[in-house]
């Protein structure tokens, strides 16, 4: 029996056979996936694939789908987590649009208050060398006189009061001058803060404006070694190249741009009035198919007869010669 179904197997009697055969196949190999995913057998209980009646199964949170706004607070978490998704995707949107406003807000201001502190710097700057130049004055309007000592002689106590007057003045001149240096110091303080303010300004705008070329250290220096190159061509010093701020840095870098354009344009043109001067310095070639002009004509009779003068040397040749050039003898 075994081997008639072998033989059977190796080779079908018709397509009938074949046929059953193949779908006998399929479903066996249906019965094999449903064994491998867990079917029960006929007659048991097949278990539930979602694992529900398992005891041992825990139950897994479910995350919200959208989250809670970071800066709230837990109860106001948890009242957000009872609202619909819909309100908590609308409540989210608005609260993410606050945060936004809150951090222009807070940065616009924080720029402001920097700025009227640069202001405010620069104002008490000048104040403060005003306030100096006013004592400096006032100290050389009453440079103390010390008294004659001949004096002591004539009216020793007339000497003695004169000479503590000029100790109290000697002292009021130091004072003077000690309260001035003191508001040049506060002004030179002050004008060191502003420029520190001005020099922030600068490297945030040309980071703005220029990105990875001032960022980068290593692109920076080529930037500005670029950019000594066309000041001085300009005119500019390298001590005023020194004080060059962020407004000028950029007007360099677009002066170097335009003559970078302006000198591959110079080149170019070399290029072509080259290619001319190649071209009017080459013979005339005439075109195959078409009669030599009149000029062409007499151009070549010349050479011609030039020619046969040097070869032949006579008289004849020679006249020939000018003859075709219009000289008669």
């Amino acid at each position: 029996m075994a081997d008639r179904q072998g033989t059977e197997a190796q080779a079908p009697s018709s397509s009938d056979d074949r046929v059953e055969e193949f779908a006998e196949f399929l479903d066996r190999l249906e019965d094999e996936q449903d064994l491998s995913a867990g079917a029960a057998p006929e007659g048991e209980d097949a278990p539930d694939p979602s694992g529900a009646d398992d005891p041992a199964r825990e139950e897994e949170p479910v995350d919200p789908a959208i989250v809670p706004p970071v800066s709230w607070d837990h109860d106001a978490k948890e009242m957000f987590a009872q609202l619909p998704p819909e309100l908590q995707e609308k409540v989210a949107v608005r609260e993410a649009q606050r945060e936004r406003a809150m951090q222009a807000a807070t940065t616009a201001a924080a720029e402001a208050r920097r700025n009227a502190v640069a202001e405010a710097n620069a104002l008490f700057a000048d104040q403060q060398r005003l306030y100096a130049s006013h004592l400096e004055q006032i100290a050389a309007q009453r440079a103390p006189q010390r008294p004659d000592p001949a004096l002591l002689a004539e009216d020793p106590q007339a000497f003695y009061e004169l000479q503590a007057y000029y100790e109290s003045e000697v002292a009021q001149h130091e004072a003077l001058a000690q309260a001035a240096a003191h508001a040049q110091a506060e002004a030179q303080a002050r004008d060191a803060l502003t420029r520190h303010h001005e020099l922030a300004q600068d490297q945030a705008a040309l980071a703005t404006q220029l990105g990875d070329d001032w960022t980068d250290i290593a692109r920076r220096r080529e930037l500005l070694t670029g950019l000594e190159a066309v000041g001085a061509e300009l005119g500019y010093s390298m001590e005023l190249m020194g004080q060059a701020n962020a407004t000028d840095i950029l007007a360099l870098k677009a002066a170097a741009e335009w003559k970078a354009k302006a000198d591959k344009y110079d080149q170019l043109q070399s290029t072509k009035l080259s290619a001319v001067r190649a071209a009017r310095g080459a013979p005339r070639v005439a075109k195959p198919g078409t009669a030599p002009s009149r000029a062409e004509h007499s151009a070549r009779s010349q050479d011609a007869a030039w020619a046969r003068a040097k070869s032949e040397r006579s008289g004849e040749a020679y006249a020939a010669v000018l003859d075709g050039m219009g000289i008669i003898l």
